[in-house]
């Protein structure tokens, strides 16, 4: 019978063990593993013969391996859903896994779900955007929102003039929101009468500005950390900028160039890496670190989930000390456990961002059991009275009353620390500085202050790369954590505080 190959969709082959155990556990797993291998990038099917240990092999299975982690590792592969049982009985010992993709962890522009339509319009608003100077701010994302609660309204990009039109069908703007890609604080508003021309200056980044990283974290004042220490970052790559120093890395999106691990124009994981990592005009947590960049994003798409993967292999090969993931999905994924648990069996713990879907459960990979699970928390004056982070302000409130949970972070009984993630300043792609927001920000922050504590202790790093490695580094970080106040689903066990001598 002929088969629908329109219904062909990419699975991942994952060993049922570790692939470092693989040979002696499943040899015959192993075998057709690295026989795999030798097919990735077929430009036509390898046949599979469909068998069982009591037939002969009968219909062939049609699978084209796109990818590869090492010979005995996890494969990509793509084969038609009609195979997907057959397959199973002929091959078992190998896990099949759904391809998905993956998003960055910060919080992006509001969207509007319910366009205004024509018959509606009552009003055209032009918004002309500036600096402080006069000088109009191209590429700004506006959004104006008449039903805040119902996402109705309209959005646009401003021109090179530093404007947009936009057609609304009430005179009042329940909530207007202003993002700049870069060198300024976005912007936000609520019942604002409108009337034909709304002119509105952002106000520019100030570097000495002390965010609310730099009020919990004295950032300036930190000596670099000279102890070897390696921080892996899967995200969208990190870079160039000149204050940032990447050690290596590696791009692992199938098909781009591998040595091309710089960031990929978005700027999530170049602000990432300036959080962790940056030494210039602008210092972060762990200036002095090594950074390696693992790309796992194409431009404008989701990472996936074999990619990411594989970023994490590359991380253990590399002897990386700790991983950044500032990203996630709501699915949890048996994959990238699986290598999250390869990461922690080589003494390497991995941080990971909880989400920013407005209080919502932990998202996937922070619920790891394995994973570091980090919430978002802000200050209140570490931001300007205007900006979009005004918005996030929410309870609970810590002990110190100007301290609160962000209201877009995801909470739950998985969390195992907060940091700092509202209107947090970084680096950005080609010598810029941005303001970001999220449990993305607030990941780094929290794996930055990790390596500072770590570097005070070269014993611990020294230890042999195992399990017991990871487990004395989550129980050595431990002691050096302060809650905040907001209680555990919240905060986990609180926030990691600066060494004694820093």
């Amino acid at each position: 019978m002929k088969k629908n190959n329109t219904a062909s969709k990419n699975y991942i082959l994952l060993p049922v063990f570790r692939t470092n155990i693989s040979k002696q556990e499943s040899p015959n797993v192993a075998r057709f593993l690295n026989m795999l291998s030798n097919s990735v990038e077929q430009a036509s099917a390898v046949s599979l013969a469909s068998r069982n240990m009591h037939q002969k092999a009968s219909d062939d299975i049609p699978v084209v391996v796109l990818d590869s982690i090492e010979a005995q590792g996890a494969k990509l592969i793509r084969i038609n859903a009609d195979e997907l049982a057959n397959f199973r009985f002929s091959y078992p010992g190998l896990r099949l896994i759904k391809e998905r993709f993956y998003k960055p962890a910060v919080c992006s522009p509001q969207r509007i779900q319910v366009q205004i339509e024509q018959a509606e319009i009552k009003t055209a608003v032009t918004v002309n955007i500036t600096d402080t100077k006069g000088i109009a701010v191209a590429d700004v994302t506006v959004v104006i929102f008449t039903d805040f609660w119902g996402r109705k309204g309209a959005s646009g990009v401003t021109d090179l003039k530093g404007s947009i039109t936009l057609s609304l069908d009430r005179n009042t703007a329940e909530r207007i929101y202003i993002y700049p890609n870069h060198s300024y604080w976005g912007y936000f508003n609520k019942a604002v009468q409108l009337t034909a021309a709304l002119n509105i200056q952002l106000e520019p980044i100030v570097l000495s500005f002390k965010d609310s990283l730099r009020y919990f974290y004295d950032t300036a004042k930190f000596p670099k950390i000279t102890q070897k220490l390696r921080i892996g970052i899967i995200d969208t790559g990190v870079g160039p900028h000149q204050d940032l120093k990447v050690a290596g890395g590696k791009n692992l999106v199938r098909g781009e160039n591998e040595t091309d691990y710089q960031d990929n124009g978005e700027g999530h994981g170049t602000h990432v890496g300036g959080i962790i990592g940056a030494y210039g005009q602008l210092n972060g947590v762990a200036a002095g670190v090594e950074i390696m960049s693992y790309r796992v994003f194409p431009k404008d798409s989701g990472a996936s989930n074999f990619d990411i993967m594989k970023a994490i292999n590359e991380a253990i090969t590399d002897q990386c000390d700790l991983i950044n993931m500032s990203l996630g999905e709501s699915q949890v994924d048996e994959g990238i456990t699986s290598y999250i648990k390869e990461a922690y069996n080589a003494g390497i713990v991995c941080f990971a961002a909880n989400g920013n879907d407005n209080r919502a459960a932990v998202s996937f990979p922070a619920n790891d059991s394995l994973s570091i699970a980090v919430s978002a928390m802000g200050r209140l004056n570490t931001f300007p009275p205007n900006s979009v982070e005004s918005g996030s302000v929410e309870e609970p409130y810590g002990t110190d009353k100007d301290n609160f949970i962000a209201d877009f972070s995801n909470i739950g009984p998985e969390t195992a620390l907060t940091a700092p993630g509202v209107g947090i300043i970084s680096t950005y792609p080609n010598n810029l500085y941005a303001v970001m927001d999220g449990t993305s920000m607030a990941c780094p922050a929290a794996t930055g202050m990790a390596a500072r504590i770590l570097a005070g202790n070269p014993e611990l790093l020294n230890l042999p790369r195992n399990q017991t490695r990871a487990d004395e580094i989550v129980k050595y970080l431990s002691v050096n954590i302060k809650s905040m106040g907001f209680g555990n689903l919240y905060e986990g066990k609180g926030m990691l505080q600066p060494p004694a001598s820093k």
